[in-house]
Parts: C-alpha cells; structure tokens; sequence
C-alpha cells in the first residue's frame, strides 16, 4: 500500500512543494509573465524569468530579446552589448537580432557618453546606424562628434536624423546644443557672423533654452552690433520674464552700449540711455541685481555733468533698494568724479561725496566683523618712498571701500621726488617712473592690465596699467599706476612675495608718478594690513615701526 500513495498524491497535487520541484512554466505563461512584469517595470525579475526561460526553451529568440530589454533597463550596458552579440551569433540575420544589437549598441553608447569616454561613444553609435539605422543611433552619434569638437559632422548626422525621424524627442534639442556648440566656438574665434548663423538654427530648433539665445545676443555684442544684441534680449526677456541671466546679460549689454557709444552720441542720447537704466533698476531689489544699470547711469551722468539729476535719482534707488551700502559707496565716487571732470571740487560736495564712503564703509564692517588684518607684509617698493596718501585719508581713492589703500612714491635721501633738473611736467622728471614694483604677498595673478600710456603735464586718465593677486584664502592684493607695458607676469601665473611685478608709472587716474596698492575681501572691500617693521623718517625724527603708515612719512627699506 505504501508504494501506491506515493504517486496518488502526486497526482492529486497534495505533495509537499518544498520535496517536489513546481511543474516548469508554458511558453504562454512565460509570455504572459514577461509581458506584466515589463508593464511594472520589474526588471530584475524580468531577467531571472528570461534566463530560466532560455533554459528550457533555448531555440526562443523573443526571451533573448526580452533578457536584453532587462539588461539594458538595468543600465547594464556592456552585459546587454556581450549578450546581445552573443544572440546574433544564435540567430544570425533575422531582423529581431539586429534590432536587439542596434539597441545594445545605442545604450552602450549612451553609457560611455555618460562616463567621458566618447571616443567609445562614436564607434559604438556608427556601428548602431551602419547596423540598423536607429533614432537613438543619430542622437549618440552627433553628442559623441559635438563633445569631440567635430561640429559640422555632429549637426550633418543629427540633420539626416531628425529628418528620418520627425518625431523623436531628443534629435531636436541635442542638435540645438550642438549648435550652440558650435556657434560658441565660432564667436570666441571672432566669426560672428557664421557663430549668428549657426545659433539662430540652435534656437529655431528649441526656443526653450534661453542659453542659445545669449550665446546669439553674446556674438552680436561681442561683434559691435549692440543694437540686433539688445533686440534679441528684449524678446528673450518677454519669452523668458523670470529668468536672472537674461536680465543680466541685457542690462550689462546695455552698459557696454553705452561705453561704446558715450564719445558720439549727443546728451539727449546719453540722457535717454540714463532714464531707461533708471527705470530698469527701480525694479531691482538691491545694488547687486541693478549693478550694471547703476554703473551706466554713473558713468552717463559724469558725462553729461547732470549733479542734481544724479543726487535724485541715487536717493530714488536709495529708497527702493533693502541694503543701499554699495551704492552709497558708489555714489560717494561718482559724485567726486562727476564735478572733477569739471574743475577743482568744491570743499561742501566733497565733504558730501566722503561722507556717503565712509558710511558705507562703517556699515559694510558692522555687518561683516572679524575682518582679517594682515601682518608682517612685505614692502612693494625696495628704496626709499614717502607716503603721499594713508588710510582713510581725503584722497577720494583712499576711502570708503577703498580706506585701507596706500599710495607710494619714491624720495632721494633729502626726501625730494624730482630728480635734479625736473619740472613736474614729464613723468620721468620724477624718481618714481621706472621704480620695480614687487609682489606684497605670494598667490596667482588674477588680473594683469597693461597697455594703457602714461600721463604727463599733471592731466590723468580714469583707467590704468593694474594687477590683482589673489591669495590662498581667497582675498586680493591689488597694484596700479604702472608703466605702459612695464608689467611682467601673466593673468594665471604662481608669484612669491617679493617678486617682481613691473615698473611703477603713471597710468590712469594719476597726475604724478606713484604707486597705489590695496588688500581686498571677495567683495573688493579693502582690508587693513601691516608691513614688516622698518624705519620711518618723520621730519627730523627717525624710528623702527610696523604700525599704519601716515601721510608725510619716508620708509626706508632694510
């Protein structure tokens, strides 16, 4: 009896599933099965069905098919590619195997673009396309050729594809990037006029990215022609209200318009181009969003000389913005140099034009306490100087945000800073021309300006040969006046303190020869610093000292 139980209850199906494997699926079940988990997306589960599927029904090339989908969704790229390389092998020349490679292909190529290997990327998309002539085949292909630099190869591949396939989602707006690319390229080469061409397709293409559209307005300005730049950023502005960049870019393209313009146009331009920088930054929240609308209507107004329009509309902008210390340093300067233009300042407005930078800069340090003070600098200069200009002096640049400033000229031994037979009229009747310059500090040259000539008969000029020097914690030294085409380090370049920078001179707002030097925060607030101790001649007086320098003291370097 015993041997006769055994297969009823099999046969019953009431035998223990734990001592008796479950019977294998049909190929419908397998089918069926297959087709609900892709529809959940379980593609984990959808590769251990396959595999056990290909197991039992090995001639069955759908369940290859479908272990490559798995693999593939699992971004197991270099799996699917061996396995569906392996399937072709199987079932050679039909059109499923080759569908199955094309799509293994496409997403390896997906993979190592996504890695930085598109190199790979290109030779896995061209197989693709030779192979089967896929969508996805022409989205990689052009991506790989554009991260390449191959633009025309890229944007000719990508044409053919989204003429094949009208239709497919990303053809467009990867063949816009590779115009905006491309056309990037094309404007840093100085080929406005094909960049315009190329970016104008980019944002036909997609007219979502606002990028393309500044890369246009870029290549215009960048070209001279302010005006197609200006209009395509109005547009963008109107497409794009919400967007920072836009407005950025319009308002500093209309400043550098007016730069460019302010010697030809007439008052009345220059008066229109001030009223609508002033409406434009009424809008603005504080100085930092309106900065270049605030600097056109400075500079306008020292052009047009206008001192009462320019005291309206600054309190105007005082009263809008939440945190008016900037502009209040900002109109103390322009203030200055607006009646400087004209003549000798009078006594009340620089009073007036001091006491808005000082302000400014007593909020700026009760908002930010701490500041750094650096000591044991070393001397730029390495004979004797006096100092014509100390901390938080009247000089205009002296104050404010720039009070922790120095400037330095050098003396002979009875303090005089004219050579024998100088008249003051030429910089070189002075010592001070020609005199090395060296570096306070170490860092890296981050800004080397260097082409500007020197001043003579007392006039002076508002933009000067300069180097800023960034520091390891991020803070600056800053260098100005120097000798047209003096400077001999390069914007990137390691320097030690110590090391030499150029030759003073006497560039830019400068009518005698001498050096100007400052630390600055981030902000390009200055910071105050202390040099090595050295010896001061004061009058008849001589002491070693490493405190502030005053104005009238020779420092004479060890």
């Amino acid at each position: 009896m015993k041997r006769r139980i055994l297969p009823v209850l099999f046969l019953l199906g009431i035998w223990s599933t734990q001592e008796v494997p479950l019977s294998a699926l049909t190929l419908s079940e397998y089918s069926d099965k297959a087709n609900t988990l892709i529809q959940s997306q379980q593609w984990s589960a959808l590769e251990s069905l396959m595999r056990s599927g290909i197991r039992e029904f090995p001639d069955r090339e759908w369940m290859y098919a479908t272990l490559n989908q798995s693999l593939r969704n699992q971004k197991k790229a270099e799996e699917a590619l061996l396995q569906a390389r392996e399937m072709v092998e199987r079932f050679p020349n039909t059109d499923r195997s080759r569908a199955t490679l094309g799509y293994a292909l496409t997403a390896a190529a997906g993979d190592a673009y996504g890695k930085g290997d598109f190199e790979s990327c290109l030779k896995l998309s061209t197989e693709a396309r030779d192979l089967n002539d896929s969508d996805s085949s022409y989205v990689w292909q052009g991506n790989a050729l554009r991260k390449l630099g191959r633009f025309e190869q890229a944007a000719e591949a990508q044409e053919l594809g989204l003429r094949k396939y009208p239709s497919n989602p990303w053809l467009k707006p990867n063949l816009a990037l590779t115009y905006a690319d491309w056309g990037k390229e094309l404007s840093e080469k100085g080929e406005h006029a094909k960049a315009q061409e190329k970016l104008k397709r980019g944002f036909e293409l997609d007219p979502r990215q606002s990028y393309i559209l500044l890369r246009l307005a870029r290549s215009y300005r960048d070209s001279g022609d302010f005006e197609s730049a200006i209009d395509y950023l109005r547009k963008g502005e109107k497409q794009f209200p919400d967007d920072q960049d836009v407005r950025n870019v319009m308002d500093y393209t209309l400043l550098l318009r007016f730069r460019d313009t302010q010697k030809t146009a007439s008052q009345s331009e220059i008066a229109s181009m001030i009223e609508d920088a002033f409406l434009r930054a009424k809008s603005r929240k504080n100085y930092k969003e309106a900065e270049y609308l605030i600097h056109l209507i400075g500079e306008g107004l020292n052009v047009t000389g206008n001192d009462q329009r320019m005291r309206s509309i600054f309190q105007d902008l005082e009263k809008k913005f939440s945190d008016p210390v900037e502009l209040w340093d900002y109109y103390g300067q322009k203030l200055y140099t607006l009646y400087r233009r004209k003549g000798p300042v009078p006594a009340e407005v620089k009073e007036e034009a001091l006491s808005y930078r000082r302000k400014a800069m007593k909020a700026y340090q009760s908002a930010h306490p701490g500041r750094r003070t650096y000591k044991d600098v070393a001397l730029p200069l390495g004979n004797r100087f006096m100092v014509w200009a100390q901390f938080d002096s009247n000089y205009m640049t002296h104050t404010g945000f720039a009070q922790y400033c120095y400037d330095f000229s050098r003396v002979d031994e009875g303090g005089s800073y004219i050579k024998p037979g100088g008249e003051k009229l030429n910089a070189d009747d002075y010592y001070m021309f020609g005199e090395p310059v060296y570096a306070m500090t170490d860092g890296v040259v981050t800004f080397v300006q260097s082409d500007r000539p020197d001043n003579n008969h007392g006039s002076y000029s508002f933009d000067g040969n300069s180097v800023s020097i960034q520091l390891e914690d991020g803070n600056f030294t800053f260098y100005t006046h120097f000798q047209q085409d003096s400077i001999v380090v390069k914007e990137g370049q390691k320097i030690k303190a110590g090391q030499l920078i150029g030759k003073a001179g006497n560039s830019g707002m400068s009518s005698e020869p001498h050096l100007h030097v400052c630390f600055y925060d981030q902000n390009w607030v200055s910071l105050p610093y202390r040099f090595k101790k050295v010896r001061i001649k004061d009058g008849e007086r001589e002491f070693e000292s490493n405190e502030p320098f005053k104005e009238g003291w020779i420092v004479i370097p060890k």
